[in-house]
């Protein structure tokens, strides 16, 4: 079909000819034929994804493409019951930041009645521990994300928090912080809520403190890695806080640089035009679905915006796609990955994209204009 495009005829075995004049994606003419418009469609997606792929039958391959297409639709559909359902719960500054919260709950494919109703019950346990409700917003998501008992961590959450507003002030997300700590604790049962203290002074955001803090992981060797991400993305220049929270996540998820940084570093590449100010740190996220390679990754970012555009999910492109990304990072890998399977991701490594994708990406979308961004030091 490529040959066919540029006019040319490559060999090809009678069997292959007659499959392709079969799904219409040449002509029939067995002297000139040429290629259709669903030919080159198909050969669009075919070259995208041309590593993986190669090997399927060409209607296994097509019925793939249906199965996720049509799978992102009904995740994106069941988004839109839970902003239906949850939207009078969240004061209106807090609403905007529901749209990724709605799409990570759709993404876990289980029943959206009983899934509403738990995180209503959560929400009302974090809303009258104080502070920004978009922070309580936050830390509702990540303790229903893992089904913690809110009886049980509700009163240790909340001493954390206050002490985190001693720390970083009345503003800080600190319930979030809490919540990162308390579903992460150490060995002895204790949050490490002394491991935060001393990363807070490097990182660019309390939320990315306590994701390395929660890894359980020495100080000494996080922060070697996170500089050398630092190096791997920013350069010998001063990083930009896009890089310095996509250095701070890919350590929390124990990324290599020598092997990802030039994944990171295309997806950014790709990602640059519709989110400028958060490329790296999408791009970061969309890296460790190391099952696809990056153009077939960007080109189901962008058939999921797109799906998110028509389901009117948000209003914006940059938005849309955060929430596609979401959508995506959501698919099952089992989807793509063969027979092997995939790596399972851990429990703190999903925990991290609903932080960057809710607390950075989206809160930097949706800031009040003329309000500072998340804060970065």
């Amino acid at each position: 079909m490529a040959a066919l495009q540029t006019g040319a005829r490559a060999p090809a075995s009678p069997e292959a000819w007659q499959l392709l004049r079969d799904r219409g994606c040449i002509t029939a003419d067995p002297l000139s034929p040429t290629i259709t418009d669903v030919g080159v469609h198909v050969l669009q997606e075919l070259e995208v994804r041309a590593g993986r792929v190669d090997p399927m039958p060409l209607d296994d391959f097509a019925a793939q493409l249906g199965r996720v297409y049509g799978d992102l639709d009904s995740v994106a559909r069941t988004s839109e019951y839970f902003l239906a359902e949850l939207g009078p719960i969240a004061p209106p500054e807090a609403l905007p930041r529901l749209r990724p919260i709605s799409v990570g709950l759709a993404n876990r494919r289980e029943t959206p009645e009983e899934l509403a109703k738990e995180f209503r019950a959560i929400w009302g346990g974090t809303e009258v521990m104080g502070g920004d409700p978009r922070d309580r917003l936050m830390a509702a998501e990540l303790i229903h994300a893992v089904g913690a008992p809110m009886e049980k961590i509700y009163s240790p959450m909340m001493t954390t928090s206050m002490v985190v507003r001693e720390l970083a002030g009345a503003n800080a997300p600190a319930v979030t912080v809490a919540a990162l700590l308390h579903l992460h604790p150490l060995p002895n049962g204790t949050p490490p809520l002394a491991e935060y203290q001393t990363l807070r002074k490097t990182t660019a955001t309390e939320e990315g403190a306590a994701m390395l803090a929660a890894t359980g992981r020495e100080v000494p060797a996080l922060l070697a890695l996170r500089s050398r991400w630092l190096a791997a993305l920013g350069g010998t220049g001063a990083p930009t806080p896009d890089v310095q929270v996509a250095a701070g996540y890919l350590t929390v998820v124990g990324s290599d640089p020598t092997e990802a940084a030039a994944r990171v570093q295309a997806l950014a590449g790709g990602l640059k035009a519709r989110l400028p100010a958060s490329s790296e740190v999408m791009a970061a996220v969309l890296s460790t679905a190391n099952w696809l390679e990056p153009g077939e990754i960007l080109d189901w970012v962008s058939k999921a915006t797109e799906i998110a555009r028509n389901r009117k999910l948000a209003p914006s492109v940059g938005e849309l796609t955060v929430l596609g990304i979401s959508l995506v990072m959501g698919l099952p890998p089992s989807e793509f990955s063969g027979p092997g399977g995939a790596p399972e991701r851990s429990r703190l490594s999903s925990l991290a994209n609903l932080v960057v994708l809710n607390s950075w990406a989206y809160a930097r979308l949706t800031a009040v204009p003329g309000a500072s961004p998340p804060a970065a030091r």
